[in-house]
């Protein structure tokens, strides 16, 4: 077979055109793939924000019942170890999650009578990300 120098052309032009197809295919998959990591990570994220807020409603929740709606201080004497078996109960339910989850002692001093509210420090790690917060608790 003989070619001329107008059939080597078109085959230049032809192996162009199915190269540059090649090219956008490859960076189509790429773009799918870093997009699909991006979203795992904002999902898990996200998840681990979601959680932080589900336990700190839980404890505000058994603040609550146990300081028999804010006429009993939650951090003295037998409710003290009312909300600390709580807690402990909350720890190991999240620990079956892949969550660390740790409350700062307490003291009687955490809770002020005239307002009825409690303050409590938590803390929740999914080893990665870790949240910490001081909330105050309306115990009304």
């Amino acid at each position: 077979m003989n070619l001329r120098e107008n059939d080597q052309a078109q085959i230049i032009i032809l192996a162009g055109f199915i190269l540059a197809i090649g090219i956008i295919f490859f960076s189509v998959i790429l773009h799918s793939a870093a997009s699909a990591g991006h979203q795992t990570i904002t999902q898990e994220t996200s998840d681990v924000n979601y959680d932080f807020k589900c336990l700190k409603n839980t404890y505000g929740y058994v603040l609550r019942t146990v300081s028999n709606r804010g006429t009993k201080n939650p951090f003295y004497g037998t409710e003290l170890a009312e909300v600390t078996s709580y807690e402990d109960q909350m720890i190991r339910l999240y620990a079956l999650e892949g969550y660390a989850v740790t409350f700062a002692p307490h003291d009687a001093g955490d809770y002020d009578p005239d307002a009825r509210t409690a303050e409590a420090t938590i803390s929740l790690s999914d080893g990665e990300t870790t949240y910490i917060e001081t909330a105050t608790f309306d115990l009304k």
